[in-house]
C-alpha cells in the first residue's frame, strides 16, 4: 500500500497558499510565519528601512551552527566541526547573509 503525505502552507495573515516560512527575531525571541508570495514581499520592504541601517549580530540561534559551518567551508574558512564558533565567522556569515538578502530585494 502507498501513501503519500502532503503539507500545505496556509498564510497567517489571509489563509491564502503560503509559498514560504520565514524565520525573523526581535528582542531575544525567535518566530516562524508562513506566507504568500505578496505577504512575504510585504514583510521585506516593512523591513528595508530597518536593516538597511542595521548592523549584523554577533549572535546566532543552535539551529544556525551547521548553517554557518557549511558557509564557512564553502568560503575556506576553517572552523571545527563541533564547539564554539569564533565570533568573527559568525559575524563574516551574518554579513554575507545580509548582503545577499540586500541585493534578493532590489
Amino acid at each position: 500500500m502507498a501513501r503519500q503525505v502532503q503539507i500545505a502552507l496556509i498564510d497567517d495573515i489571509d489563509g491564502s497558499e503560503a509559498t514560504e516560512s520565514i524565520v525573523f527575531g526581535i528582542s531575544g525571541q525567535h518566530y516562524e510565519i508562513d506566507l504568500n508570495e505578496g505577504n512575504a514581499d510585504a514583510f521585506r520592504d516593512a523591513l528595508k528601512p530597518y536593516i538597511k541601517v542595521a548592523r549584523p549580530s554577533k549572535q546566532f540561534t543552535p539551529k544556525e551552527a551547521p548553517a554557518i559551518r557549511a558557509w564557512a567551508k564553502e568560503n575556506n574558512i576553517k572552523v571545527n566541526a563541533r564547539g564554539r564558533l569564533q565570533a568573527e565567522v559568525i559575524s563574516a556569515y551574518h554579513a554575507a547573509m545580509a548582503k545577499k538578502s540586500r541585493s534578493k530585494s532590489k
